[in-house]
C-alpha cells in the first residue's frame, strides 16, 4: 500500500478510535492534515536509512505513525505514559501493518535508566520544551544521537534570537520549523 494512502487509513482510525477514546482533540480536527504533513516532513528530513527513533509523548501517534510509514526500514518505538494513548498506538499499528514500529507504555526516565541500546533519532513533538528535554533525554543518548523537535513558526522566532546549541530548520513555505540538536 501506498504511504499516502496509509496515511488516510491511520487519520480514519485515528478518527474511529477518537469517537470512543480521546486521543486527539476533536476541536484540534482541522488541523490536523498539518501535523500530517509536519510528521511527513520530518520524517523526510530524518531519512529512511536503518535507523532506530524514539518518539517521547507519541500520544496520538504524531509524528511516529507517519515516520514509520513513510520510512519502512527505521525501527520507531513510541513511549507514551498513558495506557489510553498506547492501545490505541497500538491497534493502529496493527490495522497498518507497521511491523517496525513498537510502544511502550512507561515513564520516560525509568526507562532511560534502564536502557539497552541508544536511539540513532529522537523525536518530541509537544512533549516538553527545549530547554528542558535534557532531562528526559540524558539516560538515551550516545554521542551522535539526534535529537528532533517540531515547533511553532512563534517559537522559531523566539528561539533564533537566542544562542542555543543547536540548529533550527526552517521551512517556511510549508509553515514547518524543527529545532535540530546533536549529543
Amino acid at each position: 500500500m501506498r504511504t499516502l494512502d496509509l496515511i488516510d487509513r491511520y487519520v480514519n482510525v485515528l478518527k474511529e478510535y477518537n469517537e470512543t477514546t480521546n486521543i486527539y482533540s476533536k476541536k484540534a480536527y482541522d488541523k490536523l492534515d498539518f501535523h500530517i504533513q509536519d510528521s511527513l516532513k520530518l520524517a523526510e528530513i530524518i531519512g529512511d536509512d536503518h535507523l532506530l527513533v524514539y518518539d517521547f509523548g507519541s500520544g496520538s501517534g504524531l509524528p511516529s505513525i507517519p515516520h514509520a510509514i513513510a520510512n519502512p526500514s527505521n525501527s520507531v518505538l513510541a513511549f507514551e505514559s498513558k495506557s489510553r494513548k498506547t492501545r490505541f498506538l497500538s491497534h493502529a499499528a496493527d490495522v497498518l501493518g507497521l511491523e517496525n514500529y513498537q510502544v511502550e507504555t512507561v515513564n520516560i526516565v525509568e526507562y532511560g535508566r534502564q536502557l539497552v541500546e541508544a536511539p540513532d533519532i529522537i523525536t518530541a513533538k509537544a512533549f516538553t520544551p527545549y530547554e528542558s528535554i535534557h532531562t528526559y533525554t540524558k539516560g538515551f543518548v550516545r554521542k551522535g544521537t539526534v535529537l528532533y523537535i517540531p515547533i511553532s513558526a512563534i517559537q522559531y522566532s523566539v528561539y533564533s534570537q537566542l544562542e542555543l546549541e543547536c540548529e533550527l530548520l526552517s521551512f517556511p513555505d510549508e509553515g514547518f520549523f524543527y529545532i535540530k540538536h546533536i549529543y
